[in-house]
């Protein structure tokens, strides 16, 4: 049976035979994860800010203040799309240069899942909605249920991110373990 000390030494000697592309240290870590982080807050702040738009809509008694919201959620594409492709893009950049890499662990893949369907969803499903309710001056249940559905799983995102559960996938490069 290994002691912890061995089992650690063992991670650290298999960390080493399959170096990254690069590391990043120092700086340019804090670097890439203040960019991460502040993107990925800004993309939860947007979707919650269209989750209130949504509700304050739908309780709206009049339909000038109700257009209003939905002209307000029409526009939040063109923020939360760059700012989930900001997103992606530092996560990527801390993926590569970290040992957690892109798709070694189950968590990186399912953030990264979930980035994708929110940006689509976002792009094309919300707008379209949003637009036809501006339109219309009444907005479709699906408008309210995607807000809901975004603020939802980039909240999962942001626990996934805290408590990394789940193990390697099976791209992850197979752990040696000395004796």
């Amino acid at each position: 049976m290994m002691l912890d000390t061995d089992r650690r030494l063992a991670r650290l000697a298999d960390r080493r035979s399959e170096p990254p592309l690069f590391r990043l240290r120092g700086r340019a870590h804090e670097a890439a994860l203040t960019a991460h982080v502040l993107t990925s807050v800004g993309w939860f702040g947007v979707a919650s800010v269209v989750l209130l738009c949504a509700l304050a809509a739908s309780a709206s008694d009049t339909v000038v203040e109700a257009t209003g919201f939905y002209r307000t959620m029409a526009l939040a594409p063109w923020l939360s799309v760059p700012l989930g492709i900001g997103s992606v893009a530092t996560g990527v950049l801390l993926g590569l240069g970290t040992a957690h890499g892109v798709i070694r662990r189950w968590w990186v893949v399912v953030k990264i899942a979930i980035a994708a369907a929110v940006i689509v969803t976002d792009a094309f499903v919300l707008r379209h909605f949003a637009d036809l309710a501006v339109h219309q001056g009444h907005a479709a249940r699906g408008l309210r249920d995607a807000s809901i559905a975004h603020v939802a799983v980039l909240a999962v995102a942001t626990v996934l991110s805290v408590f990394k559960p789940w193990g390697a996938t099976p791209w992850a490069p197979r752990q040696r373990h000395a004796r």
